[in-house]
């Protein structure tokens, strides 16, 4: 019953990181160094128990109206460090397909943008993360996968919000 209590706490507490990070994306819009923002919302809200280090990826996504599609994607993997300004956060870009450049956050649309966009953008955070075994139960509960040493399972939690409008 701990183990299965740690495990729900890390789900629910990368759901309100992606969560923070979609509010936070909503807000930086297409600001140079957007990213860096976000990237360091979800650092300051991953807490104890969490191992930061497990984080896999974090996606950074422009959304179909709808949500239900990434059109389009920024990829971070929680390695190396990347240069903010006046701090840096532990990640490193692995595809750049969504540029803080060709983010819209005019309301009347964006008809110099490739491709067009008739309104804001709707934005979302994708945080992937590997959830190791803490209790010595882990040992025992190789039915759960991974190897005769413990498990992992692998939680991957998403939010989007509009982005807030430029009038």
């Amino acid at each position: 019953m701990i183990e299965f209590g740690v495990a729900f706490n890390a789900v629910l507490s990368i759901n309100r990181a992606s969560q923070a990070g979609a509010l936070i994306a909503g807000q930086a819009g297409n600001n140079t160094d957007a990213d860096c923002v976000i990237l360091a919302r979800i650092e300051d809200d991953l807490q104890a128990p969490i191992d930061k280090s497990n984080v896999q990826q974090v996606k950074i996504f422009r959304a179909s109206s709808t949500g239900s599609t990434i059109v389009a994607s920024n990829t971070y993997s929680r390695s190396g460090s990347k240069n903010c300004g006046t701090y840096s956060v532990p990640y490193t870009a692995t595809s750049t397909g969504y540029p803080e450049s060709q983010r819209c956050n005019i309301l009347a649309g964006c008809p110099t943008l490739t491709p067009v966009r008739t309104t804001v953008d709707k934005i979302g955070v994708q945080i992937t993360y590997r959830y190791d075994g803490v209790t010595p139960l882990r040992n025992l509960l190789t039915f759960m996968g991974g190897s005769g040493t413990g498990y992992s399972w692998t939680f991957s939690k998403q939010n989007e919000s509009r982005m807030e409008p430029v009038l």
